[in-house]
């Protein structure tokens, strides 16, 4: 998830066109807020007064300040043909945004642990919605704000699962939050009253009744490494199968809006 502190409306644009299809771009202000604070972006964007604040440790940080844009507009302009302001602008923080900014979060980690337990490499599809929902799990805490991103009604996302045999979109969904549980509780100085407010539970009795009714575990055991494993091997038995897999490389399509 990149996280954009930017105001201008064509850098906005040019941000979300740079970025990669996996990710989701937050432009809105206040879901930019509640992104820093809860979820758990790989980079922060920051443009004119934004430049001065305070930002999370452990985010990683690109600041496009007015020296830089000028200089970048300056350099477009000595093109014998410019290229439209748009244009060089999203080929400019392609470049940006393809450099390691990170050595990679514990979401990469995440991916690459699910992308082992089903033998494969996620498809593209799989990846998008994993990454989505655990970069920002309070945000996913239902359909409404999955749907949104994928540009569907909640009624035709379902229907997109069910013609392919998969499980609803809702079943993936609570896994996958149920693994963000297991990540912020891996730090033992974090409460379960703690992990459900940051994670979008109502509570923590609702989040201990999702870890049981669903993954049978308790939060105490995902805290552990061995906890997490089984949640992994649990979920990738039951849907990520060579069939759920070929099915989900079918979706290709299921993120065409990107943007927050």
């Amino acid at each position: 998830m990149i996280v954009s502190r930017v105001t201008d409306p064509l850098l906005q644009q040019a941000l979300r066109r740079a970025a990669h299809p996996d990710e989701d771009v937050v432009t809105d202000a206040s879901l930019a807020i509640d992104a820093l604070q809860l979820g758990f972006p790989r980079l922060l964007v920051r443009a004119g007064a934004a430049l001065q604040e305070r930002v999370p440790s452990g985010v990683a940080i690109l600041d496009l300040d007015d020296l830089l844009l000028r200089r970048w507009e300056a350099e477009r302009r000595q093109d014998e043909l410019p290229k439209p302001r748009l244009d060089d602008l999203t080929r400019r923080l392609r470049l940006l945004l393809e450099r390691p900014v990170t050595d990679g979060t514990w979401v990469d980690s995440a991916l690459a642990d699910l992308s082992r337990a089903a033998g494969v490499p996620l498809p593209a599809p799989l990846r998008g919605f994993t990454r989505r929902v655990l970069e920002f799990p309070s945000r996913y805490t239902s359909l409404h704000g999955l749907s949104g991103a994928c540009g569907l009604s909640r009624g035709a996302l379902k229907a997109r699962f069910r013609r392919r045999g998969l499980a609803s979109p809702y079943t993936y969904l609570r896994w996958f939050r149920v693994m963000a549980v297991a990540e912020v509780l891996s730090d033992r100085g974090v409460s379960v009253a703690s992990a459900a407010h940051r994670l979008g539970f109502t509570s923590a009795g609702n989040l201990c009744r999702v870890t049981a009714t669903l993954a049978d575990t308790t939060p105490t055991e995902l805290r552990t490494v061995h906890g997490w494993n089984r949640l992994v091997v649990r979920f990738a038995w039951t849907h990520l199968t060579s069939d759920a897999v070929d099915a989900w490389s079918t979706l290709t399509d299921l993120f065409g809006r990107r943007a927050a």
